[in-house]
């Protein structure tokens, strides 16, 4: 089967953005560990401060760092989603 090559425009800072995001949830998995109990509520707490930190770069009028806090934004939301289902494969045996 023939591979299409044509490319969107935003196909590549996707994939970048995407392989980030992971790297970043490999970096806090070895950093935190299994987060699968975390309830909800303390998901919130984190992901709250998170988005503090990107607040706290678009205030300063910072952009070196905000594609770092970004990714680790998403890479929360991530963790959160897997351990949403964790739980509930955990629950239903």
């Amino acid at each position: 089967m023939d591979r299409d090559t044509t490319r969107l425009p935003n196909e590549l800072p996707r994939a970048n953005v995407l392989e980030a995001v992971l790297a970043e949830r490999e970096r806090q998995d070895a950093k935190w560990g299994d987060q699968t109990q975390n309830s909800d509520e303390h998901w919130t707490v984190i992901l709250t401060e998170e988005v503090g930190e990107v607040a706290r770069e678009v205030y300063e009028k910072r952009s070196a760092g905000m594609f770092e806090e970004v990714i680790q934004c998403a890479a929360v939301c991530v963790a959160w989603a897997e351990a949403y289902l964790n739980r509930g494969a955990l629950k239903n045996g």
